[in-house]
């Protein structure tokens, strides 16, 4: 196409009814980029029942959207789906043995 938005000779015109499917990779690639950044920091920031249970629902949202997105770009979030994975099972055994002792000042 040119500038003033006419089709160049030889060119496809493009119609204007042009389907407005959403794709399966469309989800996938808003819920990779947009949802583990706030679910992280609520795992980061969080007080201590909540930030496990942001954790998991971190893993969830990775797990979700590599599986949907592993032909195009999900195995790129693997390792940030690994890190987040190694953060809860610390955070776990922390809290874990946090609640068998009493907090001492």
């Amino acid at each position: 196409m040119s500038i003033d938005s006419a089709p160049l000779e030889g060119s496809p015109a493009v119609s204007s009814a042009a389907p407005t499917v959403v794709s399966a990779a469309t989800w996938s690639s808003l819920l990779l980029a947009v949802a583990p950044a706030p679910v992280a920091a609520a795992a980061a920031f969080a007080p201590a029942p909540v930030n496990l249970l942001a954790a998991a629902c971190g893993i969830a949202v990775l797990a979700v959207g590599i599986v949907a997105q592993v032909a195009h770009t999900g195995l790129f979030f693997l390792p940030a789906l690994l890190v987040l994975a190694v953060a809860a099972v610390k955070l776990w055994r922390e809290q874990s043995r946090g609640q068998g002792e009493g907090v001492s000042r």
